[in-house]
This record gives structure tokens, C-alpha cells and sequence, in this order.
């Protein structure tokens, strides 16, 4: 139980407030925090807590010329590793059915949290600087993202003074409530000290095909969020194939799937348990579109009551 309570303090928020700044200096620490994250080599363990869920991660980023290569392993719990590039993510697991491997697109993790290009995202959040404080041994700034609208949740970041590597994260859902959060207990910067881990034969992108002419018709997003992806893939449980869509404003992330209506279809909205993710679905023509996200239910009804059938 000790060494809970250690963790739990280390992570603790701390004083947030500060005066918001101007979007030309919030585009530059944006900027610093994501280069940094992507571009800097660096290896440390990081805890993560969502609710009253705890893990502790072994981290790694090796920059290999215009991308960058990252493994992350689970220290604690089932035994898992996760390996990623730039454009996918493969997910080691081992268990009593020996080894498992699930491939996913994209390769987001703590710290590359910012979308590559984030100075539009000055549009939709405006950014607040705090106080300077020491997190893994480390001076680093208190960095608040408020949301200007509803559409969105709140991040707090704490970026390292010089180089600007994210140090800490919390993503802030309705009443201030800490959804998901990150920090380091341990990091060491510009220097990976294991050799380069190759990703496992394959490609999520031999699965996928790109959708043409949807049945569903998305009339309208909410604002700042725009599609990223649009495919046809399998999924565990599933017969036959189903589109699957992704719409991002760089931060919050929205998947939408469309597959045939089943018999007696039952429409569906609900939030997970700890607040993190919301979910609607319900019936377009003759499909069952199920939209969920790491996002407020007010953009994740956004985009499920602006669908129509071809």
C-alpha cells in the first residue's frame, strides 16, 4: 500500500492556473512539446492512472530520420509490449495462449500526446502557463489547454523547461475531473541505451481497404475535428467487414463504424465507467453506425445525429 500512496502523489495535480497567453507563443510551445516528443531521443518509466487503474510503462523513442521508432513495456500486470513507427502500432501480449499480436493504426502514447502540427490548435483551446515545478527530477512548466467550446476536453501538460518533453499530462473531463493521466518517475533525454527492436513482419495496412461510396453520408463534424481515415477492415467477432472512420481535432479522437443493421437493432448511448469515453449508437437506413471517442458526448452526438443514408 506504500508504495500506492508514493505513486498516487507523484502524480497528484498540482496548481494549474495561470494567465493565458497569446495564440502566437501558445503555437510555439505546442510546437517545442510535440517536436520534442517525436524528434528527441529519450528512455525513462512513466505511470499511467485512469480511475483506479494504475501502470507502470517502460518507455523508449529512437528518431530514425523524418519518423521515429518507440517501444513501450508494461512492467506490471500481464506481460505486453507495444511497438511503434509513424504511421502503426503493434501490440505484443503474452499469456496462456502464448504470444498474441494486435496491429492498429496510428502510434500515439505519452509523451507524443500533440498531433504533429499543432499550432491549429490555438483555434479551439486557449493556453494557459503556470508555475515552474520539479517533476522526475526535472524543472518543468505547468501548460493548461482549455477548450473554447464543448466539443473538446482540457489537457494539462507540464513541459521540460529547455527541450520541452512533456513530462506530465492529465486530461481534464466536465467539472475538472482528472479522466486519464501520465507522469514520469524516471527519464533520461537525448540517449536510448537498447539497440533498435524491429517491428513484427506485416502491416495493418495489408487488412485494410479504402471505403468508397459509404452508404452513410456525415453531413457535418463539429468544429476543428476533420477525418483522418476512412477503411474497410475485420474485427474480432465479426463476419463480415465494417467501415471504420476516424475523425481527430489533433487531440480528442472519434471512430465511427458501419456495418449492416442486425434484426431488432436497438439504439445505444452511454459513457464508460470512469468518463473517459463516450458511445451512441443507432440506426441510418438500413446500417447500425456506432460512434465512440476520448471526447465529450456533445461531439460524439454531434456526429452521430448528422449522418443520413446515401
Amino acid at each position: 500500500m506504500k508504495w500506492l500512496l508514493c505513486l498516487l502523489a507523484l502524480i497528484a495535480s498540482p496548481a494549474w492556473a495561470g494567465e493565458a497567453i497569446p495564440d502566437s507563443e501558445a503555437a510555439s510551445w505546442l510546437t517545442r512539446m510535440s517536436d520534442a516528443s517525436r524528434k528527441l531521443p529519450y528512455e525513462g518509466i512513466f505511470v499511467m492512472q485512469m480511475g483506479d487503474r494504475m501502470q507502470t510503462v517502460q518507455v523508449e523513442n529512437r528518431p530514425n530520420g523524418l519518423s521515429n521508432e518507440s517501444r513501450l513495456v508494461v512492467l506490471d500486470g500481464q506481460p505486453r509490449e507495444v511497438r511503434c513507427t509513424q504511421n502503426e502500432s503493434v501490440t505484443l501480449a503474452w499469456g496462456a495462449n502464448g504470444q498474441q499480436v494486435e496491429r492498429r493504426i496510428g502510434s500515439r502514447h505519452f509523451p507524443d500526446l500533440l498531433p504533429e502540427n499543432p499550432a491549429k490548435l490555438v483555434n479551439y483551446y486557449s493556453l494557459h502557463l503556470g508555475k515552474t515545478i520539479r517533476v522526475a527530477g526535472q524543472e518543468c512548466q505547468l501548460i493548461e489547454l482549455v477548450p473554447k467550446d464543448q466539443y473538446r476536453w482540457g489537457y494539462r501538460l507540464c513541459a521540460e523547461q529547455y527541450t520541452g518533453l512533456p513530462l506530465k499530462a492529465v486530461m481534464v473531463g466536465d467539472n475538472d475531473k482528472p479522466l486519464l493521466q501520465y507522469a514520469f518517475v524516471k527519464v533520461r533525454e537525448g540517449v536510448t541505451s537498447q539497440a533498435a527492436v524491429p517491428m513484427p513482419a506485416g502491416s495493418p495496412a495489408d487488412d485494410l481497404r479504402p471505403v468508397v461510396n459509404s452508404p452513410v453520408v456525415v453531413k457535418q463534424l463539429p468544429p476543428g475535428y476533420v477525418r483522418l481515415i476512412a477503411v474497410k477492415r475485420k474485427l474480432p467477432n465479426h463476419d463480415t467487414e465494417v467501415e471504420h472512420w476516424i475523425f481527430s481535432d489533433g487531440l480528442s479522437h472519434i471512430s465511427m463504424f458501419v456495418e449492416a443493421a442486425p434484426v431488432n437493432m436497438v439504439s445505444v448511448k452511454g459513457q464508460s465507467t470512469r468518463g473517459l469515453m463516450n458511445l451512441m449508437t443507432r440506426k441510418v437506413g438500413r446500417y447500425q453506425v456506432t460512434v465512440l471517442g476520448d471526447a465529450p458526448s456533445a461531439a460524439v452526438d454531434f456526429v452521430a445525429m448528422n449522418l443520413e443514408q446515401r
